[in-house]
């Protein structure tokens, strides 16, 4: 956990220098009294209130210190970053006139502080507040930011954030807390993160409309109700929820993965038609019947689904590039159909799986890219049990399940994973380390079903 936050910290850092480098570009752009220019690091309240005849400052501003209460009044805009920082006494600060922030707002590592007012601010570069254990609330009027983080904080609720429309990340982890997430929030350029955060938390996302990546942890309750497209991954992970429902989702650009919800019992992606990347449903215990994926067409990487079901509905798949890895402990189940696919030849990766109490096949496809003759030889059990292995492959039909959620890196930084995720066991796999998965991953092709398998092993290592 420790190292999850030093990450954070780390990513927050950046985000600060480039902010700092190009809120110095427009503030050069604005000619500012030399009275109203930081020069130096606030510690008392007095260096604040040398700034109280300016509505703009230039620079960075920096508060630490051993103060116990701080104001900045009058000033409306800071051409450049707000940086309040280690002032383990501070417990509470106001800049309620501050409209507009260029760089970066940074609360970090404020261990006292109990409330942040910032009623008048619209507009900021990025947002930062990391490491606030006592925080009660925060008070913005935001409507434009490229970044919002908020990490290791005490806040119940995160709903200053009504009014911002776009962001390019947006990442909401580690705090123990929270109940609930609300947002009229409608794009998303980068990437959506939320994870690790309290046992209740609820997010309601009902206005987004579009995102590049997103990837919920660990939550009670979520709503998508207007999402419609996601450019590269979509990732369920750990959740507690009893149901998904993207009935406006119609594409995922990257992989899709559903994995480790627990409590799960309905699954909706009905309007999905195509899975630009791996599709995967794991260890969700309590989903017996996956027929909410009926409509995908085609899937770009690999099919992986395990549990404990007795209907998968993939009714109108005729596609797949990677493999597939299909295993069941549910009973009446079929592999048929999907024994159909692969005999068509739309199954077109190197491994192809189907294991169910009732039926059992595995089939290495290699012999086909090697030989071009497909000399595969097949055999029949008592049990309805087929296998086949080409003369070119050995067995691979060990099963992994867990998250392609390949988020951005910038928004995959700056999240922490919750301690527990590590711990709960989603697949059943030769690939059982960090070195192995990785191996895999650099010498698999990303398209191949190994390549798919490594990609999961990383995920929830």
């Amino acid at each position: 956990m420790q190292y999850k936050k030093s990450v954070a910290l780390l990513v927050a850092a950046a985000s600060i220098a480039n902010a700092d480098s190009s809120s110095s570009t427009s503030s050069n752009s604005t000619s500012v009294p030399s009275s109203c220019v930081v020069k130096s690091v606030a510690t008392a309240q007095s260096d604040l209130d040398k700034f109280s005849g300016c509505e703009v400052l230039s620079g960075t501003l920096t508060l630490t210190g051993s103060l116990g209460s701080a104001a900045l009044a009058d000033v409306k805009e800071i051409q450049g970053t707000l940086n309040i920082s280690s002032a383990q006494n501070l417990a509470s600060f106001a800049a309620d006139s501050l409209e507009t922030i260029t760089g970066n707002l940074n609360l970090i590592e404020l261990t006292s502080l109990q409330t942040a007012s910032f009623g008048s601010l619209s507009s900021v570069g990025s947002i930062n507040f990391i490491t606030l254990p006592v925080i009660e609330t925060i008070n913005t009027n935001l409507q434009s930011a490229d970044n919002v983080v908020i990490s290791d904080t005490a806040l119940e609720t995160i709903s200053g954030f009504s009014k911002l429309q776009k962001v390019s990340i947006f990442n909401i982890n580690n705090n123990k807390a929270l109940v609930s997430i609300d947002s009229d929030m409608e794009t998303v350029s980068n990437a959506l993160e939320i994870n690790s955060n309290g046992d209740n938390a609820n997010i309601t996302f009902d206005n987004l409309i579009w995102a590049n990546n997103i990837t919920v942890r660990d939550l009670n309750g979520l709503s998508f109700a207007s999402l419609e497209k996601v450019n590269a991954s979509l990732g369920f992970l750990n959740n507690s929820v009893t149901s998904i429902a993207l009935h406006n989702l119609t594409q995922v650009g990257g992989s899709l993965s559903v994995i480790a919800n627990d409590e799960l019992t309905s699954l909706n992606l009905s309007s999905v038609t195509k899975v630009g990347g791996g599709l995967v449903i794991a260890n969700n215990t309590k989903l017996n019947k996956i027929d909410g994926i009926s409509n995908v067409k085609s899937i770009g990487g690999a099919l992986v689904v395990e549990g404990n079901f007795s209907t998968l509905d993939i009714s109108s798949l005729s596609s797949v590039m990677g493999g597939a890895d299909v295993v069941t402990t549910g009973s009446n189940f079929s592999c048929d159909p999907l024994k159909s696919l692969e005999k068509k030849g739309d199954i077109q990766g190197d491994e192809f799986v189907c294991k169910a109490p009732q039926a059992s096949t595995s089939i290495s496809l290699s012999a086909k890219s090697s030989s071009g003759s497909g000399s595969a030889s097949a055999s029949a059990s008592a049990s309805d049990s087929d296998s086949a292995s080409g003369s070119a492959s050995g067995s691979a039909s060990d099963s992994a399940s867990a998250s392609a959620s390949d988020s951005a890196s910038a928004s995959e930084s700056a999240s922490s994973t919750k301690s527990s995720t590590s711990s709960k066991s989603t697949a059943s796999s030769t690939v059982n380390t960090k070195s192995k998965a990785a191996a895999f991953a650099v010498n698999a092709p990303s398209g191949s079903f190994f390549g798919a398998l490594a990609a999961i092993g990383l995920a929830l290592l």
